[in-house]
């Protein structure tokens, strides 16, 4: 151990009569123990929340999205389709035909997002489980049927007695050529459908969604057999969906787009990047100013060992030597208090996410304690900030330290 280091370490574990620069220096500590431990927790809340959100996303998006980067539909031969169903970390693939369309009950019209799916499908999505009346079902007695969503229901007039299943529902949509006049039916392609059920995910969809066969969607859109808008795919459990993404984009190429959930809905995903980094800068200048009682301490103890200095200077030590006594000094503050307060921060979430001790409060709420969700890298980058910003307010304290023939910072 060098001398800087050997006597920083005696100033800071002195076994002395506790004085009020003691006291001081144990504040700071705890100081910045208290605001490191808040900055993980509020983070690893943060993380929870947003695990949440990508669950509830999960619900109508899929875990990765195949889609052109120019136009609306692309031919399933032009993206090696077959390929990528043959990945062994994809558990089901299915192709989606999805466009606006304006649906029709009785009286009732209502703007819709159509979406063509195919029966593989159902293992993707479950969307069979969120059912709330009727049935999935493609086929109704032979014909073409959908489901939709309970607001749309709603919207369309149409209620949940059993005499409204097998009802007839017009979907019309723009033909693909010609000009388009909105009093004029015959630039429209009109089809019906039967209506078979309604289910219940979230609001935005429920409000929207009609999935229907996707033949009849490409009839009614005048698209070939083999083209598609998107292409859904789920990976397989305790599969590396990350990696998933890379193989399939490099298969695809750059003419293609490789979304995961939070990509599929880019206001959320610049929501929440903002609100992170928005409570990140807040935290940190609260460990910032926290830093300045390190500052405080540091300055009083260089007062009150200001015959020690002249011990050390009349002995030999230069001023650096000086200097790094007291950076070390209020380096361990810092490190001490940063190591403290992430300790407590991990057991405090690691309790909360076992027990769920802190209730959210009200009903009716998807989870009933607050989510958390410990993440290394924010353990990692929150010790390394607080060292850093340690380290600048000690550095920039410490070099205030002049020989002269009265020590003073």
């Amino acid at each position: 151990m060098n001398l800087p280091l050997f006597v920083a370490f005696r100033y800071f574990f002195s076994k002395k009569k506790l004085k009020v620069i003691n006291i001081i220096s144990m504040i700071s500590m705890i100081g910045i123990a208290i605001t490191t431990s808040a900055l993980l927790i509020v983070l690893s809340v943060f993380n929870g929340f947003t695990d949440v959100g990508e669950k509830i996303l999960s619900l109508s998006n899929p875990p990765l999205i195949i889609q052109a980067n120019k136009g609306k539909v692309f031919s399933l031969d032009s993206i090696n389709y077959k390929k990528i169903s043959s990945l062994k970390d994809i558990s089901v693939s299915t192709p989606v035909l999805a466009e606006n369309a304006l649906a029709t009950f009785g009286s009732s019209q209502a703007l819709v997002r159509m979406k063509g799916i195919e029966p593989s499908y159902y293992a993707l999505n479950r969307i069979d489980t969120s059912i709330v009346y009727g049935r999935f079902e493609l086929k109704r007695f032979g014909k073409d049927a959908c489901v939709l969503g309970i607001g749309l229901m709603g919207s369309l007039g149409l209620n949940n007695n059993a005499d409204v299943m097998g009802a007839v529902i017009k979907l019309a949509v723009p033909k693909r050529s010609g000009r388009i006049s909105p009093i004029a039916e015959e630039t429209f392609n009109v089809g019906e459908i039967n209506y078979c059920g309604s289910f219940m995910m979230n609001s935005t969809i429920d409000e929207t969604d009609v999935f229907l066969p996707i033949s009849f969607a490409r009839n009614l859109l005048e698209y070939e057999n083999n083209e598609v808008s998107a292409i859904y795919v789920s990976a397989k459990e305790n599969r590396d969906i990350p990696k998933l993404k890379e193989d399939i984009q490099q298969i695809v190429g750059k003419d293609y787009l490789v979304k995961d959930i939070l990509e599929q809905d880019p206001l959320y995903q610049k929501v929440v990047k903002a609100e992170r980094l928005g409570v990140y800068a807040i935290l940190a200048f609260i460990i910032f100013v926290a830093t300045f009682n390190v500052m405080g301490s540091l300055s009083l103890l260089i007062l009150d060992k200001k015959k020690d200095i002249q011990i050390l200077r009349s002995m030999g030590a230069s001023l650096s030597v000086v200097r790094k006594i007291y950076f070390f000094n209020g380096l361990m503050l810092s490190f001490i208090g940063a190591l403290v307060g992430l300790l407590f921060g991990i057991g405090f979430c690691l309790i909360q996410q076992h027990f769920g001790l802190i209730k959210m409060g009200g009903d009716n709420l998807i989870v009933d304690a607050f989510p958390i969700v410990l993440n290394f890298v924010d353990i990692i980058s929150i010790f390394l900030l607080v060292l850093s910003i340690g380290i600048i307010s000690v550095a920039i304290m410490v070099s205030r330290i002049k020989f002269d023939n009265n020590i003073n910072q």
